[in-house]
Order: C-alpha cells, then sequence, then structure tokens
C-alpha cells in the first residue's frame, strides 16, 4: 500500500472509509440511471411528508421559503405536516420546490 496523507493507517477507520465510498458509489450508479432513463422516483406517489427551507436575505429585508417534499435531494429544512405545507404554500415569499413537486400530495 502506498502512503498517503490523506488516509488513516489502521483497517478500522480504512473499512470505515471503504463503506462509505461503495455507498456513495452505489447512489451515483443510481442517479445516473436514473437520468439515463428519466425516471424520477419522488415523483411516482403524492408526498406525505414536507420540509421548509428557510432562505434568508440581506438585513432589513424579508427571507423566503422553499416548500420540498421530504424525500427530495435538498437536505435540510424543518419538518412539517399535510396543514401546515397547505398554510405555508399560502403565505407570501413561499414556493414550491420545481425539482420534487410537493404539491402533488397537498390537494383535496
Amino acid at each position: 500500500m502506498t502512503d498517503s496523507p490523506l488516509l488513516p493507517p489502521d483497517i478500522e477507520r480504512l473499512q470505515v472509509i471503504r463503506t462509505y465510498l461503495q455507498l456513495q458509489l452505489a447512489a451515483v450508479d443510481a442517479a445516473i440511471a436514473a437520468a439515463e432513463t428519466g425516471a424520477q422516483p419522488w415523483l411516482a406517489t403524492p408526498a406525505t411528508a414536507w420540509r421548509l427551507q428557510h432562505l434568508p436575505s440581506a438585513a432589513g429585508r424579508v427571507g423566503r421559503g422553499v416548500l420540498h417534499r421530504d424525500d427530495c435531494w435538498f437536505v435540510g429544512g424543518a419538518p412539517i405536516g399535510r396543514e401546515e405545507a397547505v398554510i405555508a404554500l399560502g403565505e407570501p415569499g413561499v414556493e414550491a420546490c420545481d425539482a420534487c413537486h410537493p404539491k402533488d400530495g397537498l390537494q383535496p
């Protein structure tokens, strides 16, 4: 094995890194397959959980929000329920994510 300043010397941490990289590679392979076929599995069913992302703005200005499905690629935001998601979309400055289409689970 070559000495690398970026890798730990012990087998336990090397195995953890290897597992992590295998998981990342599997995720990239799945994303490539979805891009090649045009499949968007999160759009196959209506949303059942949501997250609200707060986007701050410059001092003195009102920020804005983006509503996401809980299974959107966006990681973060506050988890909210259906009623809160409906209310949030009615608020000025809150928009639905263009990638995950969170409105699909909010129609009566």
